[in-house]
């Protein structure tokens, strides 16, 4: 089932809601050195999810924010502490000064913050697609403006996990409330290779993560934050541990806790290391 939901970008009126310093924490963001027009990218992860925080993946045109001529180009996957059970997938296209949204919740029976879930989103010139456990979730086509626009520019792939500042779309922050975690298995990348890939597929493997260590040729850490954002982003909030990518929300001065867990035992992925093939993280066409 789907339905509209509220937006991050869409709640952005006229200014920017005040962050109250009692409310000020600490999040983690992983972002690629590398650029790409298409792709298709399988994630496999356990969501962080506290009322008033988001938990993503997502694709981002890097000079977006600059706004002064620059186009906004996004592409994401969220899961919103207000409610785990779903997920949002949002193209967001226009400018920084203008941003154009079209976000759309989908209901899940399960809650995204308790199991591993494998998230697919694929992007060709043609279309836009959003799995979820090997299910087509939503799909955008060739003539609508989000795919057209997003055309123009390369982008970057990210995950993170921060506080937002608009309860009506993700519940009311508690920073008492903290910490929580997302855990991340492992990603799959496809390079868009039409006609090209195996069995004359569109979809030709560049590589795999499986998280044994951190990548610093593949990966970047944020260290900044963002209007409507009560956390700033540090590295002592991410880490590798059990094989997993482990990015942490947590209050000020506890940067780098284990998220709750007695004595780091995390949770564990059913599917171990095991990437799915078709018909599981989602048929490759």
């Amino acid at each position: 089932m789907k339905k509209l939901a509220l937006s991050l970008f869409a709640l952005i009126v006229a200014a920017t809601p005040s962050l109250a310093g009692k409310n000020d924490c600490s999040g983690a963001e992983l972002w690629s050195h590398d650029t790409t027009l298409y792709g298709r990218w399988e994630v496999r992860m356990q969501a962080g999810a506290k009322s008033g925080t988001v938990s993503s993946f997502f694709l981002y045109y890097n000079a977006s924010h600059e706004g002064k001529g620059q186009p906004w180009r996004e592409l994401d996957i969220e899961i919103l502490g207000k409610n785990p059970k779903g997920f949002q997938s949002n193209p967001i296209t226009g400018t920084a000064e203008k941003r154009v949204t079209a976000e759309m919740f989908h209901e899940t029976s399960k809650d995204l913050s308790k199991t591993f879930s494998t998230y697919v989103m694929e992007w060709t010139p043609d279309s836009i697609v959003w799995q979820l456990d090997g299910k087509t979730i939503r799909k955008i086509g060739a003539k609508d403006s989000s795919t057209i626009a997003l055309r123009s520019k390369p982008m970057s792939w990210r995950m993170n996990l921060w506080a937002s500042a608009w309860p009506s779309w993700t519940g009311a922050f508690d920073v008492a409330a903290l910490p929580t975690c997302q855990f991340v298995n492992w990603i799959r990348f496809h390079k868009y290779t039409p006609g090209k890939g195996p069995n004359k597929s569109n979809w030709t493997q560049a590589w795999i993560d499986d998280f044994d260590s951190l990548n610093m040729e593949r990966w970047g850490q944020g260290t900044w934050g963002f209007d409507g954002n009560y956390a700033t982003f540090t590295p002592a909030n991410m880490q590798t541990k059990r094989g997993m990518a482990v990015l942490a929300l947590t209050r000020k001065g506890e940067e780098g806790i284990d998220c709750g867990y007695p004595r780091g035992m995390y949770p564990e992925d059913e599917l171990g290391r095991d990437y799915p093939g078709p018909g599981k993280a989602g048929t490759l066409p």
